[in-house]
C-alpha cells in the first residue's frame, strides 16, 4: 500500500506532535514535494542546527513506503503520490531516511562519515500531525528531535 510500511516498528525512538492549519491534501502534497526536492541535495549543518556549524554537510536520501518496501522518492514516485492525492489523502506516510554525512577537507573534497538510517512515520488526524522516528542505525550526528524539527520547519 503506497505510503505505508507494513513492518513499521512498534517502539519508536522519538515522537512529536504538531498542529496543522491547512487542508490535509495540501499539506501532504507539500510534504511529498519537499522531501522529493531534498533528495540528494547537499545541506549545511547550519541549516539543521539553527545557524550553528557542526562541521559537516548532509545529503538526505529518501524513500517512500510501498507495502513491505521503500522506493526512492524520484519523479515516478512523486507522480504516483500526487496522483493518489487526487482521489484521497493518506492517513499515514512512511519514509526511509539515509543521512549521508561528509566533512569537506582543505582541498574542497568530500570525506564520508558514518551515515544514519531512520524510518519516519507521519500520522495525520484532523488538525494534528504526529511524527514518529525509529533510528535504525548510525552515530546520530543529528539528534532525532533536531531531525524532526528540521523537517517540520520545512513543511509546516
Amino acid at each position: 500500500m503506497l505510503g505505508r510500511f507494513e513492518n513499521f516498528p512498534i517502539f519508536v525512538h522519538k515522537t512529536k506532535n504538531f498542529k496543522i492549519n491547512a487542508p490535509l491534501k495540501l499539506i501532504q502534497r507539500k510534504i511529498i514535494r519537499l522531501l522529493h526536492n531534498l533528495n540528494g541535495k547537499e545541506i549545511s549543518s547550519k541549516c539543521i542546527f539553527n545557524g550553528v556549524d557542526a562541521g559537516f554537510k548532509v545529503i538526505f536520501e529518501i524513500g517512500i513506503a510501498d507495502g513491505a518496501n521503500f522506493n526512492y522518492l524520484d519523479e515516478l514516485e512523486l507522480k504516483r503520490c500526487l496522483d493518489h492525492l487526487k482521489s484521497k489523502s493518506f492517513k499515514v506516510l512512511d519514509f526511509f531516511l539515509v543521512n549521508r554525512y561528509y566533512k569537506i577537507d582543505s582541498k574542497g573534497q568530500r570525506k564520508p562519515l558514518k551515515f544514519d538510517y531512520q524510518i519516519m512515520r507521519l500520522e495525520f488526524s484532523n488538525d494534528n500531525l504526529i511524527i514518529r522516528v525509529y533510528h535504525e542505525r548510525g552515530p546520530r550526528r543529528i539528534q532525532l528531535e533536531e531531525l524532526i524539527d528540521f523537517f517540520a520547519k520545512q513543511f509546516l
